[in-house]
């Protein structure tokens, strides 16, 4: 038996994270595919449908994450781990009962409304765990992304090809069911809210606040730029691993890759974050940052899908690491009653990126053809190395100071969180 709530509930959470990371990647990744049996024709619209779908989640959640953040802190973390979870099976099951873009497009909007597992698990781990254990932690919850991004296509892949879209979407939605169903029997969180006599609840407060933090802001450029480089890929990975394999079981064969990327980033998410937390959290991020660059622009030059998946696994050595270390960083630098509204905002930074980056992938795709968007990928991440390595050194005192607060106490108890933050 686990003797501290914390670790607890992240256990707990860990879990309720892969099912629902599971559930997520067993549809997502074959929108293209999936539109394309709605009655898409064509390559090029299909990428266009998908970077559309991507993109109207993603601008919904951009919207409404900063306010689940700040309620977040009012409220309590676990709601919000709730919310996420069980509304989005419900949506996430109701898409394999479409008839048309059009009305997945509407889902896809409501998802984006009502989800943001990622972003509430993290608020809440970070919230009950101590700051030496930050980077551990918050490995691990990415560790579960991984897992569930890896499991999730590969499953999903062959369930599509035997049986179809809508036994996957079912199967999806089944699982964020469970996975919510995990949180609310074995998370707890002891939650104080504010005085009665505290100001009224302010998303706009709250966001001023937190983005006053020094350093901040530019964490939230650099897990922007993150996420937009891995989500540019989103609308064309399926089609062209179709086109490398001659459009044999294509789900199927990407799912296997995506299966093997998640595999590699799921153990470098756990490695690295613990590494992070003994030699620093900024220098991993800008190793992890140069290794991303190195991997991604050589994927634009492979013949077969046996060079594709090399590359993706070297690919996934490095992408494990990158969330969490910029997330213990955030961690580290927000006080422990803001880091909802902190997540939340790094949530609907991610959330814009992952909208934006599939147009732009969609775009390039169309325009120069599908391998262009793997030179542009590899050259947005060395802006990423680029801007932490150099761009961090004018606030490179409250890293180090937050970074020192990550050292291990002396004693099992957690320092207190520094009011001047």
């Amino acid at each position: 038996m686990l003797r501290e709530s914390w670790q607890r509930n992240l256990a707990a959470l860990w879990m309720a994270q892969t099912l629902t990371m599971i559930a997520f990647s067993f549809v997502f990744p074959f929108f293209p595919l999936y539109v394309q049996a709605l009655g898409v024709r064509g390559v090029a619209e299909a990428a266009q449908w998908a970077g559309v779908l991507a993109a109207a989640s993603a601008i919904a959640m951009t919207i409404a994450q900063p306010i689940w953040g700040s309620m977040a802190d009012r409220h309590g973390r676990r709601p919000m781990v709730l919310r996420s979870m069980l509304g989005g099976g419900i949506v996430v099951g109701a898409m394999g009962f479409v008839t048309s873009p059009e009305q997945l497009l509407v889902l896809r909007v409501i998802q984006g409304l009502v989800t943001g597992t990622v972003a509430a698990c993290n608020a809440l781990v970070a919230a009950s765990t101590p700051r030496a254990r930050l980077g551990f932690s918050l490995g691990i919850m990415q560790m579960g992304v991984f897992v569930g991004a890896s499991l999730g296509p590969l499953i999903g892949g062959v369930i599509a090809d035997r049986w179809g879209f809508q036994a996957s979407f079912c199967t999806a939605g089944l699982l964020l069911l469970v996975g919510g169903t995990v949180a609310w029997i074995f998370v707890e969180e002891q939650f104080t809210p504010p005085p009665k006599g505290a100001q009224q609840p302010s998303v706009w407060r709250d966001s001023k606040r937190v983005l006053g933090i020094a350093a901040l802001p530019a964490l939230l450029a650099v897990t922007f730029l993150i996420q937009f480089g891995q989500s540019i890929i989103a609308p064309i990975l399926s089609l062209f691993v179709s086109e490398l394999s001659g459009g044999e079981n294509p789900a199927t064969t990407a799912g296997v890759i995506l299966a093997g990327t998640g595999f590699m980033s799921a153990v470098s998410a756990l490695t690295l974050g613990r590494l992070s937390d003994r030699i620093g959290h900024t220098l991993i991020l800008s190793v992890c940052l140069a290794g991303a660059t190195l991997s991604f622009i050589p994927q634009a030059f492979v013949q077969d899908v046996g060079q594709l998946f090399l590359l993706r696994l070297i690919l996934g050595l490095f992408i494990g690491g990158l969330m969490p270390t910029a997330n213990a960083l955030i961690a580290g630098l927000v006080p422990r009653e803001h880091r909802g509204a902190a997540f939340g905002l790094t949530s609907a930074s991610n959330s814009f990126a992952h909208g934006a980056g599939p147009l732009a992938g969609a775009g390039l795709a169309t325009q120069w053809g599908m391998r262009s968007v793997f030179v542009a990928t590899g050259f947005l991440f060395a802006i990423g190395y680029l801007w932490t390595t150099f761009g961090l050194r004018r606030h490179a005192g409250s890293v180090a100071r937050a970074t020192a607060r990550e050292v291990p106490p002396s004693s099992a108890t957690s320092p207190p969180d520094s009011p001047s933050l």
